[in-house]
């Protein structure tokens, strides 16, 4: 198990790594936009498009690292008073019930946009530069897919800390963490 739970760790180190260079891509387009259009008078037809679809990718792709090191925001003013196991337990029954399901009806959405888009050639309508969708569904789905893994990796470490038999990932939010601190640990 731990080794398994070890790999998905991996993957979405990786999907982060790729959320990086996405956001360095994002700059990089951002930064040729702003020069093309202010000193050549040249905007771009492509630009807008290269920016929503890399920033979109860029975020669902790290989405599921930042949930390895607790870093979403949580609304936590009443369960940091229980117990860590009870915390531990209720997060179980909030990821079987709440998130997992809800990242399932995302990726079933994302592929069935990718399917659709990849069948039929679609473009974006609104653009100009009509680019296919196709390859942005892919990232998204990509993402879902990674993001769904994690969550589940972390419901299987609240279930080993409700149990008694690991470590909560609650305690990355502990000055410090379990272990010098952070996600890598």
């Amino acid at each position: 198990m731990n080794s398994c739970l070890s790999a998905i760790d991996r993957f979405g180190r990786l999907l982060a790594a790729a959320a990086m260079a996405c956001l360095l891509v994002l700059i990089g387009d951002m930064v040729y936009e702003v020069v093309s259009r202010r000193l050549f008078s040249a905007p771009t037809l492509w630009a807008y498009d290269v920016a929503y679809m890399v920033n979109g990718v860029a975020f669902v792709f790290g989405a599921g690292y930042t949930l390895r090191g607790e870093g979403h925001i949580r609304i936590d003013f009443l369960s940091q008073r229980l117990r860590r196991r009870t915390q531990d337990r209720i997060n179980v029954v909030a990821y079987i019930f709440l998130v997992i399901p809800a990242f399932g009806f995302l990726l079933a959405g994302a592929f069935n946009a990718w399917q659709e888009a990849l069948l039929n050639n679609e473009v974006d309508p609104a653009s100009p530069w009509k680019p296919l969708l196709w390859p942005f569904y892919a990232g998204l789905v990509l993402g879902f897919a990674g993001l769904i893994l994690q969550a589940a990796a972390q419901c299987i470490r609240h279930a080993r800390a409700a149990f008694g038999t690991g470590l909560s990932p609650l305690a990355l939010l502990e000055p410090g963490g379990p272990d010098g601190g952070g996600p890598h640990g």
